[in-house]
């Protein structure tokens, strides 16, 4: 495959090593390994992709040194090697990638001096070095960082290396960072928006006069054949409804199905309806992910309003564990694979977007899968853009059962709000159920006997490899981190996440472990 030029194989569970055969696909301009559970060194044939300007290798076990044949990669503006086992140095000759904008070395074993050649470096617009070992040898900001007030804005989280000047510097980023950086992403984003609502328009009067929009689409959508389809959205069509609209299936010429969310018309008349469908059509056209539902496009017909997404053949987590039949097919490997699906859509909407998005609404059924019981998280009428700069003061919104209690009297969205939910949602997934009163029943002596088996979906026979029951024992004890009533001792999304795919052995049977212990478990 030499002439390939994109390569995406992230979020793919993929072990092993990254193989040197790599250094043959010349062509490759996108590259990204993200999210598995790769392991071993960064081959040197790395530097033969030379016409490479994305580079990630981000949320892995990548040990070794950073190769300094990396230097070779004279386009890459965008390199990501966070959340690995690297260690050593950071090769000086890394400065000498002029055209790099994003550069994320944060969560590693990395040790020795930050290189003058990156520190001073001015064209470089976003640098993470935190959550190593660094040392820094230079006596003033100014110094280690340059003296473009821009770059110092751009480097998060250097309280979290062994600078001896470490007061200075957080007094420097606290007042310049929050602002420069927040600047830089709201005007990012905004632009990315205005762009794409701009192409948008393009489209629409290429094909209905400013009616209807499709993007990134297999083929050619017209409004006539969503009618067609659906027969005008006749009732017979409809499997179901969502936080507004109801939800249809439409099988298209092609021989495509889709799903399409149709706004009531009372509900085009009420501002409400209008801004979620809106804020929907804004977040899932801008991020993608495999875990989160695909939209295709979304239609502003005088007549009706609809979203089109990918049709997803088995529905919601919430009604696939509540059907006595179809609830078989999720067997222990396959809840597993959900709640990692979950994990790790949130954990890229909360760290690797250019603004942490907030779902507000994670509960099983906003969880859709698709015919091979894939996880998606759907329904982002209620998400939004957490800015570091407000003081991000929300209405309640969000499922009953599944909200944060802070909410309740704080009134204030943070991520942990997502993680919370997330909690709730990992622990009826292996329940079978919504885990009630559980929860804060936990610390009562009457439920301290309570063992993982006693409350695991008695449906199902209990896990029978030992690799499976571990898995579960560790989702759970996830689980029940995330629900604690302080928002601050939960974890993020992105350590759920990479706990996920590590491996955690618990010596006891299932029958033995209580929910007590897997509470105070340490992981």
């Amino acid at each position: 495959m030499k002439n390939l030029n994109r390569l995406n194989l992230g979020y793919n569970n993929l072990i092993g090593v990254i193989p040197s055969s790599f250094g043959n696909l010349t062509n490759l301009t996108f590259l990204t390994l993200r999210g598995n559970q790769i392991s071993g060194f960064i081959p040197p044939e790395i530097g033969y992709l030379t016409d490479l300007t994305y580079l990630d290798l981000s949320a892995n076990q990548i040990n070794g040194f950073i190769p300094e044949e990396i230097v070779n990669l004279k386009k890459l503006s965008h390199l990501d090697m966070s959340n690995n086992l690297i260690s050593g140095k950071i090769p000086s000759q890394l400065g000498n990638l002029k055209e790099v904008e994003y550069f994320n070395l944060s969560y590693n074993n990395l040790s020795g001096t930050i290189p003058h050649s990156i520190s001073n470096n001015y064209m470089w617009t976003s640098i993470d070095l935190s959550h190593n070992q660094l040392e820094g040898q230079s006596t003033t900001p100014h110094e280690a960082f340059g003296h473009d007030k821009g770059l110092c804005g751009g480097i998060k989280g250097l309280s979290h290396c062994k600078k001896r000047h470490q007061i200075v510097l957080i007094v420097v980023i606290s007042l310049s960072a929050t602002l420069l950086l927040s600047v830089t992403a709201l005007g990012f984003l905004f632009h990315k928006q205005k762009i794409r609502k701009n192409q948008l328009l393009k489209t629409t009067k290429a094909k209905n006069g400013d009616l209807f929009s499709i993007w990134d689409y297999d083929g050619t959508i017209a409004y006539d054949d969503i009618i067609q389809a659906t027969e005008d959205f006749d009732i017979k069509y409809c499997i179901g409804t969502g936080g507004y609209g109801s939800v249809y299936r439409a099988q298209l010429p092609s021989g495509k199905v889709v799903a399409l969310k149709k706004l009531h018309s009372w509900e085009r008349e009420d501002p409400t309806y209008l801004k979620s469908f809106e804020n929907e059509v804004q977040m899932l056209s801008t991020i993608q992910h495999r875990n989160i539902v695909k939209l295709h496009g979304f239609c502003l017909h005088n007549r009706c309003m609809f979203l089109v997404y990918k049709y997803m053949e088995k529905g919601s987590l919430y009604c696939m564990l509540r059907d006595e039949v179809e609830v078989m097919e999720l067997d222990w490997i396959k809840r597993v694979n959900v709640v990692k699906s979950i994990a790790s859509a949130l954990s890229y909407m909360h760290h690797d977007y250019v603004m942490p998005i907030i779902h507000r609404d994670i509960s099983s059924s906003n969880i859709l899968l698709d015919s091979k019981l894939e996880a998606c998280v759907s329904d982002f009428g209620t998400a939004r853009l957490l800015d570091p700069d407000s003081s991000n003061q929300t209405l309640l919104v969000g499922t009953y059962g599944y909200i944060a209690p802070e909410l309740a009297y704080t009134m204030v969205v943070t991520e942990k709000c997502d993680v919370y939910s997330f909690g709730m949602v990992a622990l009826e997934t292996m329940m079978g159920m919504h885990p009630g009163e559980l929860v804060t029943s936990l610390s009562s002596s009457s439920t301290q006997s309570t063992t993982l088996k006693d409350v695991l979906d008695s449906r199902l026979s209990s896990p029978k490899s030992t690799r499976v029951a571990n898995n579960v024992a560790l989702i759970v004890s996830l689980a029940l981190k995330c629900l604690h009533s302080n928002p601050h001792f939960r974890p993020s999304m992105q350590e759920v996440s990479l706990k996920l795919v590590s491996t955690k052995s618990f010596p006891q049977p299932i029958s033995a472990i209580s929910l007590l212990q897997l509470k105070n478990e340490v992981i």
